[in-house]
């Protein structure tokens, strides 16, 4: 569920900010334009088309977050794979408070994102 409140509130960071959408959609055609998957981001609900992988990436080219927050987010999106699908995988305790402290911390309090 962390997982989930965080990717909504990056979505919602893109509506919100003024050419946020179009920013998104600047990054994506400059990174995928070419390749047979690209989907063009009209609009906030077309960010769902997106792997989150992508739109992590993505975010990172058009600067809502840098490199660090990406990495960062892309290995709680491992995680959460992991652990959301049949791997068999169990984190443990301390695995899942630094999950939940590092997103709310970090991505959902704002400190981390530069929009």
């Amino acid at each position: 569920m962390v997982w989930a409140a965080t990717v909504e509130h990056l979505y919602g960071v893109v509506k919100r900010r003024g050419g946020g959408v179009q920013a998104v959609e600047a990054a994506n055609r400059a990174r995928y334009g070419t390749s047979r998957k690209y989907r063009e981001v009209k609009k906030v609900d077309d960010l769902l088309y997106l792997s989150e992988s992508e739109f992590l990436q993505l975010g990172e080219d058009a600067g809502m977050f840098n490199r660090n927050a990406r990495q960062v987010l892309a290995e709680r999106l491992n995680l959460r794979n992991r652990c959301g699908h049949p791997t068999g995988y169990t984190p443990g305790r301390e695995e899942t408070v630094v999950f939940i402290e590092s997103l709310t911390l970090n991505i959902l309090t704002g400190s981390w994102l530069n929009w």
